[in-house]
């Protein structure tokens, strides 16, 4: 038995993943990838298309640029991007060639409001030309930093929910190992992520904390051979978690 309330709408999501992950594709590629009746997945796809998501070159359809209304809108009217935007583009003039990500929580995942400088061809091979947007928290630095602010019991029904599934030969799948590193995290005010997300990329995050919950995280990415042998004890560190408080100071102070 289906656990989604509207199973047609979740096939519609389906669709839309197997365009983002497969680029353009006819009925019959889509109808095979996602074992439908042709004249289903034939239907889902006309009708995503009357309603502006998906456009039809010629029987092969691909996303519209809807999405990307959508998406900037999202961003646009969230309070962490809003507030945290200008501390974002000042972190990565002065990072030396680094990009910075603006990250929030959505759902159980990192949400990425917006990564600064970020150029596939620039990096190391294994990462992708357009940067990952959301991804489970356990798997990269800003995650961990947010992970690290949740009480006990939100953490427990997370990690139960979700898992620790690896993303690459580095990321933390041991609950035993993770714990601990979260406690050392709340304590030192960042976490770094060592090929966790991407192999080849170094991570340093500081959490965002205002008015007693975790909004987010800030973080300085970049390849693995353009950091600090430890990168917690370089000054880079420091400068991430000021931008941090930079940011907290935005959220509290700035009126509504």
């Amino acid at each position: 038995m289906s656990t989604y309330p509207v199973t047609a709408v979740k096939v519609s999501h389906d669709i839309v993943e197997t365009l983002v992950e497969r680029g353009p594709a006819g009925v019959t590629e889509v109808a095979e990838v996602m074992e439908l009746p042709k004249s289903t997945a034939h239907d889902h796809l006309r009708t995503l298309e009357e309603v502006g998501y998906v456009v039809n070159d010629e029987g092969a359809y691909r996303l519209g640029t809807k999405f990307l209304h959508l998406g900037e809108t999202a961003r646009n009217n969230h309070e962490l991007f809003v507030n945290g935007r200008e501390e974002a583009h000042a972190l990565y003039d002065n990072t030396d060639g680094k990009y910075v990500q603006l990250v929030t929580e959505e759902n159980d995942r990192c949400a990425v409001l917006l990564a600064t400088g970020w150029r596939g061809g620039s990096n190391p091979s294994q990462a992708p030309g357009a940067y990952p947007t959301h991804f489970h928290l356990h798997t990269n630095a800003p995650g961990k930093a947010i992970l690290a602010h949740k009480d006990a019991e939100a953490l427990e029904t997370l990690l139960s929910k979700t898992g620790l599934p690896a993303r690459t030969s580095e990321t933390v799948t041991d609950r035993t190992r993770l714990l601990a590193e979260l406690e050392t995290i709340r304590e030192d005010g960042y976490a770094i992520d060592e090929g966790e997300l991407i192999s080849g990329m170094t991570g340093i995050a500081a959490p965002v904390v205002a008015d007693g919950g975790v909004r987010g995280a800030i973080a300085v990415y970049g390849p693995s051979g353009t950091f600090d042998s430890d990168p917690g004890t370089s000054a880079l560190t420091e400068t991430v978690r000021q931008s941090a408080r930079t940011i907290e100071a935005n959220l509290i102070f700035t009126p509504e």
